[in-house]
């Protein structure tokens, strides 16, 4: 662990020795964007190697820390790129919108996929792109762009957290349920799509905003309405009592057939010599020793019961099973709270369109 936050840590070093080397031959008269692109995979690398020793919380919060700045400078170059080299532009644009798409990768697929942790990590997407609209340098190209990835992220956010949280129902209050978030935020992201469609803006933020449209409303759909496999469903585990109770095994201890009668006989070494008394008086024979019996004795086996629990881990993996169920948990209520505001604020932009 310490080796690998030790190696994180040079990397980003190195990346910004990579970068203040940059800056300092283009001001000589060079082209240094190559170097300035090598140095930003640099530190995004250094940052997800270091992040790792925190676990899956730091690394799904870097991931996200990526995709935003990666997606920031991508979208707001021509706006705020005036303090940059003229020869970094193009190479640091395309490293930036690759550092954005690892970053959104590693924050919804770092340590498995679950409807829950999508949940959390498009609702804080959808957080992060509402507050890229803030700034006063933002345009209002830009804030169409971000408002409508922030509409997309939260409603597939509703969708998918709606979905998992849904899981122990019945099927058909699953199916109302879920469907009716599908259909919300599918009809809120076509309206942000269309109130907020930048007509003067260039080609790539059309673009932008008519991609983000769609792929926010299928996948809405897509997560609201397809609940024809309800296993692939998941939300905060679960204890089901009916296969967690412990099972012991019964041994029914039955008696073994009595063993047959065993007759001893001493050897005739062993008979008694008869007493010497009166000569002509023959001795008596010695009765035969009485046949020994040995009872029948029953087997007894030992019953050993069996701690196996079914359907539960065992009480030595319990307290390393909280920590996951508790950031499902977690998860789940950030995506469905910051769903709902988005899928809310855009509602309420609705009806006030149509008050006025």
């Amino acid at each position: 662990m310490v080796g690998r936050v030790w190696v994180g840590l040079g990397l980003v070093m190195l990346a910004a020795v990579g970068l203040s080397a940059g800056w300092r031959i283009d001001e000589s008269g060079g082209d240094a964007g190559v170097v300035a692109a090598l140095a930003l995979l640099a530190l995004a690398a250094g940052c997800l190697l270091a992040a790792s020793a925190g676990g899956e919380v730091a690394v799904r919060v870097t991931g996200g820390a990526l995709f935003v700045a990666g997606l920031g400078v991508v979208i707001t170059h021509h706006e705020v790129w005036w303090w940059l080299p003229s020869s970094w532009v193009t190479p640091v644009s395309l490293v930036a919108l690759v550092i954005s798409l690892v970053g959104v990768g590693v924050l919804l697929l770092a340590y498995g996929f679950r409807l829950a942790g999508l949940s959390g990590a498009l609702g804080l997407l959808a957080l992060a792109s509402f507050a890229l609209t803030l700034p006063l340098y933002i345009g209002s190209d830009e804030k169409s762009v971000f408002r409508v990835l922030a509409t997309a992220f939260g409603a597939v956010a509703l969708a998918a957290g709606t979905r998992a949280a849904a899981n122990g129902r019945m099927r058909v209050e699953r199916r109302a349920i879920t469907a009716v978030a599908g259909v919300l935020g599918a009809a809120v992201t076509v309206y942000a799509g269309f109130d907020s469609y930048p007509v003067y803006a260039p080609g790539s933020y059309h673009a932008a905003v008519i991609g983000a449209t769609i792929l926010g409303a299928m996948a809405s759909l897509a997560l609201g309405v397809a609940v024809s496999r309800p296993n692939v469903v998941d939300g905060p585990p679960r204890k089901d009592l009916s296969t967690s109770r412990t099972v012991v095994s019964e041994t029914v201890v039955q008696p073994t057939a009595p063993m047959p009668k065993q007759t001893y006989e001493p050897p005739s070494h062993l008979a008694p010599e008869p007493p010497l008394q009166a000569p002509a008086e023959p001795a008596p024979p010695h009765p035969p020793a009485g046949p020994v019996t040995t009872p029948a004795v029953p087997t007894v086996v030992a019953i050993k019961p069996s701690l196996t629990t079914a359907g539960s881990p065992a009480p030595a993996a319990e307290p390393a099973s909280r920590t996951p169920d508790r950031l499902q948990t977690a998860s789940l209520a950030v995506g469905l709270v910051i769903g709902l505001m988005t899928i809310g604020k855009e509602l309420i932009a609705a009806f006030l369109a149509l008050v006025d």
